[in-house]
């Protein structure tokens, strides 16, 4: 799963660097669908870790979209989760192939 997971997340950010605000959303929302929570984890965290590496700007710009109908508590929680996760994550698919 760890290989499509990353095939996956590659796939995202490339959509997120076309801007397009209504298929961000919409993957967003496919993303939070999953039946495993951890993957939506997974997801977000490789997604994160590639836009840190391209595009800071980029990457504000995708979690503005991805938490507009969060308040700032839940983003905050969930950045800090996705920190924590992050550990193991790292890990987990060192080294992530560079975009």
């Amino acid at each position: 799963m760890k290989d499509k997971v990353s095939e996956v997340s590659t796939k995202l950010v490339q959509v997120i660097q076309t801007r397009d605000a209504e298929r961000v959303r919409y993957l967003s929302k496919m993303m939070e669908k999953q039946k495993d929570p951890m993957n939506t984890v997974k997801l977000f965290w490789l997604i994160t870790q590639h836009l840190q590496r391209l595009d800071t700007d980029l990457l504000n710009w995708f979690e503005s979209i991805y938490f507009e109908d969060c308040t700032p508590e839940v983003k905050e929680m969930w950045l800090q989760f996705i920190d924590l996760c992050g550990i193991t994550l790292a890990e987990q698919y060192s080294p992530i192939q560079k975009a």
